[in-house]
């Protein structure tokens, strides 16, 4: 596997350029619904789509994770990122007002949803998809892996430390990605989506009780 630098550089310049150095049995088991992803996005978004899901690939391999896993859940995190406000809002309907007035807040669920309709039962994988809009639930490690490759792969030019960061400490990568996501909102007067709240929450308090333990 490349290294994080050579692999972001690699990412850049062709989306799916690491398929070289995946097992030949994954991108096959994985054609069909490369195809249907394909068909649902944009070719910008399908561009991210790869890179989330390589990246996905390569943190969760240097975390001791499914690596494969890891793939298809970035592969398919933004399947319904491309629909309409109403078809999102059809698929999961409201939570709070930031779903209702901001319909791309839905587009997690909404891509779990529409998975599901297609027969796709990976508990965890669909778990990931879901939770990459407002951040991971608590005793899946999947949706972190997904969560942070999503705001950090290379594409979207920012947030390269938590990149690197994810490649030897993921939680550390999650705490960093959720408390500045919370910060830049709140500092701007913007609602914070009561779910990525509550993972902020989690978060704040297990590291205020870690630190705790050795001060």
């Amino acid at each position: 596997m490349p290294s994080e630098t050579q692999l972001s550089a690699m990412l850049l310049e062709r989306p799916d350029a690491l398929d070289a150095h995946l097992p030949p049995y994954l991108m096959a088991e994985l054609s069909v619904w490369n195809e249907r992803i394909k068909a649902m996005v944009k070719p910008k978004r399908y561009g991210h789509v790869m890179r989330v899901a390589a990246l996905s690939y390569a943190i969760a391999e240097a975390n001791g994770l499914d690596a494969d896993r890891a793939f298809t859940a970035g592969l398919l995190h933004d399947v319904a990122r491309d629909l309409s406000g109403a078809e999102l809002l059809r698929l999961a309907p409201a939570e709070c007002s930031q779903d209702a007035c901001h319909a791309l807040a839905v587009h997690g669920r909404a891509g779990r949803a529409l998975l599901g309709r297609w027969g796709y039962q990976d508990r965890e994988v669909l778990e990931a998809v879901e939770d990459h809009t407002t951040g991971p639930r608590v005793g899946n490690p999947l949706s972190k892996v997904i969560y942070v490759a999503d705001v950090s792969e290379p594409g979207r030019g920012v947030n390269a430390d938590i990149r690197e960061l994810a490649f030897t400490d993921l939680d550390a990568a999650l705490e960093k990605a959720i408390f500045s996501k919370v910060e830049y909102l709140q500092g701007r007067g913007i609602c914070v989506h009561p779910r990525t709240l509550a993972v902020h929450q989690d978060l704040k308090f297990s590291s205020s009780f870690a630190r705790s333990l050795f001060y």
